[in-house]
């Protein structure tokens, strides 16, 4: 079935932002009108919800927006929530996380990711069990990238892709920690930014393989890729070769070259850093002379939104025939060039890469187009095998004894360790027993080497501390050391720098029991995506742990 699909399109799409509805969105944008605003309850500058809707009966806020946004697309698809062909896939950073204030002990199950996920099935009828992607700011365009290759492989017909958050205290406190927020709205790429601006949004995106069933100006998903720097958890690349490559290698994918592309729709944050690598990138791609532009200085940075309200605003761009200007920009404050300007641009080529980055190292792209291309045919179908297999044992002793012992043991002195949350060292000990003499380099190259795990409790332990730390001392501030900690895929960055992986790198929240994560390895293996995959579960939650680990290679 796989070789008959030959393209995925773009179907009905639905958003709320600190903008208003879709219409409402990009009609603001092309005015030049900006959502973002001083939220006196946070003490910055935030794009809120332009449209603050009662929750849907008893459930949480989270909850109501996402199915909110997923039944108004399905019905403008005029598909059934029933439909044995639809996979709804839910991306997001953080969920409902406001259902942890307060919390000092036991964790409510509306605080788990895996919980709303089910809450947004059973409203919505579907049959199949929901997929959630956890992996920081780059989660819209994983679940996007994840959904594409399930569908190419012929495992659904359509994948509902609905990225959501919220902002909190939770939020807004974590990343005023780092000092990355700044006191007005973002300015991207400008010489003065000093900050980005955090904002929230649900984007509710159908993809298909039925062109019946494609938005008015047919949209085609040509390529997507996902790397990691292998650099920091925090901060990006200097070099931007992770991003660079994530770009390539979706261009390579939808058989393109840089020329052909008219637009690139960028992260975009305002961070001195981010910006800073995200130039280097597109340099290296050879994409400095293309039309660029960000949208954060409008919606502010919608996290696990982002990357699906953006490729839905960017699709627009490519059937309007212009780019919106990035808001706040004036002189460039980049060290290599970008085609960035405050005004629209026309669009000469319709063709377009949306790119993102976050915490973890993570990057991802993916290639939009309305013209004809010849998709890249991936390798042949190879056999996978599993070359070695670990399960980080049970202890009666505290985690935080045992694993000290266990780390001891290896003889590391990697003083970072330390610093870890319970979750990224037990997949750190983990790791290093599963490759304990099989050295990975220089059989594979850095990017043939990829990453995939899950667990249902994300890193709700983290998230408890953090919260504690919000409850409890709201004036002194929280700590960067433990936010950073609240992404699942951090823990995933961790491993990528110690073994100079940088090849794909997912999380998914799933059920006990349930195997999307490996199965999907396989299909990077199986599809030439990756030579190597780690893949396997990693829990940890109070005293209870479970991290059992597979590397899978290619024969």
């Amino acid at each position: 079935m796989a070789d008959e699909i030959k393209s995925i399109y773009l179907g009905p799409a639905a958003m709320q932002t600190a903008l208003g509805n879709r219409e409402q969105t990009l009609k603001a944008l092309y005015a030049g009108d900006t959502g973002l605003r001083e939220d006196k309850r946070l003490g910055m500058p935030l794009g809120r919800l332009k449209e603050q809707t009662a929750p849907m009966a008893g459930e949480s806020r989270f909850v109501s927006l996402v199915v909110r946004a997923a039944e108004e697309v399905l019905q403008q698809a005029r598909l059934d929530g029933e439909d044995s062909s639809l996979q709804v896939i839910l991306s997001t950073t953080k969920g409902n996380i406001e259902a942890l204030e307060g919390v000092k002990e036991e964790i409510p199950e509306e605080a788990f990711l895996y919980h709303s996920a089910e809450r947004v099935q059973e409203l919505l009828g579907a049959v199949r069990a929901p997929i959630v992607i956890s992996n920081a700011c780059i989660s819209g365009l994983s679940a996007m990238i994840v959904a594409r290759r399930l569908m190419k492989e012929g495992v659904c017909r359509h994948a509902l892709v609905v990225g959501a958050d919220l902002v909190g205290e939770f939020i807004a406190s974590g990343f005023a920690s780092f000092k990355s927020v700044s006191e007005a709205p973002c300015r991207p790429y400008d010489a003065a930014r000093n900050g980005l601006t955090l904002g929230e949004a649900v984007g509710a995106l159908l993809l298909t393989t039925d062109e019946k069933l494609a938005d008015e100006g047919v949209v085609r998903f040509d390529g997507g890729a996902v790397t990691n720097d292998a650099n920091h958890i925090s901060g990006p690349s200097r070099t931007g070769d992770g991003l660079y490559y994530a770009i390539s290698q979706a261009l390579e994918e939808a058989g393109l070259e840089a020329e052909a592309v008219g637009l690139v729709n960028t992260h975009g944050t305002a961070t001195v850093y981010n910006d800073e690598m995200e130039s280097k990138a597109l340099f290296l791609a050879g994409l400095d002379q293309t039309p660029t532009n960000s949208l954060k200085g409008y919606i502010g940075h919608t996290l696990g939104a982002a990357g699906v309200v953006e490729t839905i605003l960017t699709a627009d761009a490519l059937r309007c025939g212009k780019a919106a200007g990035t808001y706040g920009f004036s002189i460039s404050g980049v060290p290599c060039p970008m085609q960035v300007s405050s005004e629209v641009q026309p669009l000469e080529k319709r063709v377009a890469v949306k790119t993102a980055s976050g915490f973890g190292g993570c990057n991802a792209a993916v290639v939009l187009s309305m013209e004809r291309t010849e998709e890249q045919p991936l390798r042949p179908t190879v056999e996978v095998r599993e070359t070695a297999s670990y399960t980080l044992p049970q202890s009666e002793l505290p985690f935080a004894e045992f694993i000290r012992a266990e780390y001891h043991a290896l003889g590391e002195k990697n003083m970072k360790f330390y610093k870890m949350s319970d979750l990224a060292k037990g997949l750190y000990v983990a790791v290093e027993h599963l490759l304990e003499g099989r050295e990975l380099q220089p059989r594979y190259t850095s990017t043939e080497v990829a990453i995939v795990l899950a667990n249902r409790s994300s890193s709700l332990e983290a998230d408890r501390e953090h919260q504690h730390l919000v409850d409890m001392h709201p004036a002194e501030g929280t700590s960067p050391a433990v936010f950073v900690y609240t992404l699942p895929n951090v823990a995933t960055g961790e491993i990528c720098i110690r073994h100079k992986i940088q090849g794909d790198n997912t999380f998914f929240i799933e059920r006990e029991g349930a195997v999307v994560a490996e199965c999907y390895a396989r299909m990077l293996l199986e599809t030439g995506r990756a030579r190597a995959v780690i893949t396997g579960r990693v829990e940890k939650l109070d005293q209870s742990w479970q991290v059992e680990l597979k590397l899978l290679e290619t024969k």
